[in-house]
């Protein structure tokens, strides 16, 4: 644009009218560099899209993984009792000592029964002398029916004789009663073992008076351990459906069947309690070791899991098509489960540059190498 003076024009007007034409061709310049710029964009763009990119794929059953889980866990013993006394007496003896294993019935203390003993034999004299009343009373009870009939008695007399014999087997039945109770104070004279275990600690010194209730030894059962461990949360269901379940201790493995998970969770650890029992041999109580199962669902090594957006997940290729698979309880750096079939192709190679719907070329896998 030519900016001519005119004599009656000031040298700073020129000037100023220069700069505004120069301010006028910036303007009308930029947006049309903008829009060449943008163009070549969006042709890059189109182009780089048109190509597809060339991938790897294996079936899933070939890569598939089935981790392996762990959890700390203890062998309990179901029964580790403090063995009472259900009388009152004298310890007299204590035939076990710490560490003794014992059976089913064995003896593991004896009171002192001398007192239960005099009371069961007044209390059988007694029976003795109510069962000789008894009969008395029976014999004269027909007398009075007898004389009755013969109307040279009163009935109020007849009555009077069949109170008294009630009243005679009241007291004979308790009698027997008192007698039945005294007899299982003399049988618990002696205090058995109630299951098969271990002798762990002597709480009573002979001698020493045992009030009923008071202990006398712990005893550990050792016939049926179980194993308690702490499951995570998000774990459980592995648990529930998960193969080759194993207790591990000090190098050695012990099958294992689970038997329930406490619905429950523990608010500090966020753990549920599952319970397992011993499929063979058992590991002793108290043992601390770990529990470890086998996930028996297809998992995706984590090197193949991609983020495309908020979600995590795999590349299927789908007829030269790249197809983005969601895995909603994928974590990031870890092995995830994923249910497809196994003959499932899956981008192994060049899945970090694809995107959803992408066309894509597979690349054949390289032979291996032959020994020499």
């Amino acid at each position: 644009m030519a900016v001519f003076l005119t004599p009656n024009q000031p040298p700073r007007r020129a000037a100023h009218a220069k700069a505004t034409a120069r301010a006028s061709r910036f303007t009308l310049e930029k947006p049309i560099a903008a829009w060449l710029a943008a163009s070549w964009l969006t042709l890059s763009a189109a182009a780089w899209a048109d190509d597809p990119v060339a991938v790897r794929v294996a079936p899933l059953a070939q890569i598939a993984i089935y981790p392996e889980s762990a959890a700390p866990a203890l062998v309990v013993s179901l029964n580790h009792s403090p063995i009472a006394a259900e009388i009152d007496a004298s310890v007299v003896e204590l035939p076990v000592r710490v560490g003794d294993t014992v059976k089913p019935g064995t003896a593991l203390a004896q009171l002192a029964c001398r007192n239960f003993e005099l009371e069961r034999a007044r209390l059988q004299g007694e029976r003795l002398a109510a069962q000789a009343k008894l009969e008395l009373s029976q014999w004269q009870l027909k007398q009075a029916e007898t004389l009755a009939q013969q109307q040279t008695l009163p009935d109020e007399q007849v009555q009077e004789k069949r109170a008294q014999l009630a009243v005679l087997r009241g007291e004979l039945a308790a009698n027997s009663a008192r007698l039945e109770t005294t007899d299982q104070q003399i049988k618990h004279c002696t205090v058995r073992a109630p299951f098969a275990g271990v002798v762990t600690e002597r709480l009573i010194a002979i001698g020493q008076f045992a009030a009923r209730g008071t202990p006398l030894v712990r005893l550990l059962d050792t016939s049926r351990p179980e194993v308690s461990a702490q499951i995570p949360d998000q774990e459980t269901q592995a648990l529930r459906q998960a193969s080759d379940l194993s207790f591990e201790h000090n190098g050695n493995r012990y099958p294992l069947k689970l038997r329930s998970v406490l619905p429950a969770i523990r608010t500090e650890t966020g753990t549920h309690d599952a319970r397992l029992d011993f499929a063979a041999t058992a590991a002793e109580a108290g043992s601390a070791g770990r529990v470890v199962w086998r996930d028996k669902r297809m998992h995706v090594p984590a090197e193949f899991v991609v983020k495309r957006g908020e979600q995590l997940g795999v590349f299927l290729n789908r007829q030269s098509t790249a197809q983005f698979h969601a895995l909603p309880t994928a974590q990031s750096g870890r092995p995830a489960a994923i249910a497809l079939p196994g003959d499932s192709q899956l981008v192994v190679t060049g899945q970090f540059a694809l995107r959803d719907g992408a066309a894509i070329t597979v690349e054949a896998a390289p032979a291996a190498k032959s020994k020499p």
